[in-house]
């Protein structure tokens, strides 16, 4: 096994519990990859950021009476990357209870392109008047610039980006590791745009298609059916068909539709999946990453 990638959240644009989301899930797009040697990466902080940081646990307590240890353990460490900056993307930041109680050092990029400084972004979503203010965030989030080289190592793993064709200047990401490709992520993402008969989307389409050469697991954007693509021209999203479409030229192993439309209910989820002849990213679930072949 070279990977684990554990689905916290699939929804796009907003949450949507209720009765009709429970199969594949109401929480908005957060993805955790665990590689091998136990580096944590976290792509994206919509509100399933919030059940990822209750399964990871607060730090244990010194018992009453027992004297507490002179040298507290140094915190675990967790890798964050943001596509961009959209509310589904990062609603989850301020209620990560890891940030709010010290227990882990987190480290956040954003692989957008916008100009605006990251760090004064994500610090105002951490402060007044949206919340209250949290001390611990100050000492336990460092936001970083994306690198100069382009690509963000952590542990065993590389990140990769390239811009999506979704507003906001969104990123599609690849994770990497010594064996090769692991992942391809792009959570929001308009293939239809890629169709276009002009050079330069011809020209994007083929960096995408080599960009994601031979990942084994692709979740890629499927907010739409075939049929609402016409009424959503330019919104930054694709269908269930385009998003098989991807990862055949691109020869990915495994297809998860991904950002499910937060009124989609589950049996109609389930449909596009069948009629695209792949499988939709549940809410839960944990796929594996075998050896490189």
């Amino acid at each position: 096994m070279r990977a684990t990638i554990h689905v916290w959240g699939a929804r796009g644009t907003f949450p949507a519990p209720g009765p009709h989301t429970v199969r594949y899930g109401g929480h908005t797009s957060c993805v955790e990859v665990r590689a091998p040697d136990g580096t944590r990466l976290i792509l994206d902080a919509g509100t399933g950021l919030r059940a990822l940081g209750a399964a990871l646990g607060l730090p244990a307590v010194a018992v009453r009476g027992t004297p507490a240890s002179s040298e507290p353990p140094a915190p675990a460490l967790i890798g964050l990357v943001l596509t961009h900056r959209h509310t589904d993307h990062v609603q989850g930041l301020s209620h990560f209870s890891p940030l709010l109680s010290g227990s882990h050092a987190i480290h956040l990029w954003c692989a957008d392109d916008s100009r605006t400084a990251v760090e004064p972004f994500v610090r105002s979503l951490l402060s007044p008047p949206l919340l209250p203010p949290i001390r611990s965030a100050g000492s336990s989030l460092t936001v970083h610039p994306w690198p100069l080289g382009g690509v963000v190592h952590w542990g065993d793993l590389r990140v990769h980006r390239m811009p999506a064709q979704h507003p906001g200047d969104a990123a599609i990401l690849r994770i990497d590791d010594a064996h090769g490709p692991l992942l391809g992520y792009a959570p929001d993402n308009e293939l239809a745009t890629s169709v276009k008969r002009d050079a330069a989307a011809a020209a994007w389409r083929a960096q995408l298609v080599s960009f994601l050469r031979d990942v084994p697991l692709l979740l890629h954007d499927a907010m739409y059916t075939t049929a609402e693509l016409t009424m959503y021209e330019g919104w930054g999203h694709s269908s269930a068909a385009e998003a098989a479409a991807l990862a055949h030229d691109c020869g990915a192993k495994r297809l998860l539709l991904f950002h499910h439309h937060p009124d989609r209910r589950d049996d109609e989820v389930e449909r596009m999946a069948r009629e695209a002849g792949a499988e939709a990213a549940r809410e839960g679930a944990v796929y594996e990453i075998g050896p490189a072949t």
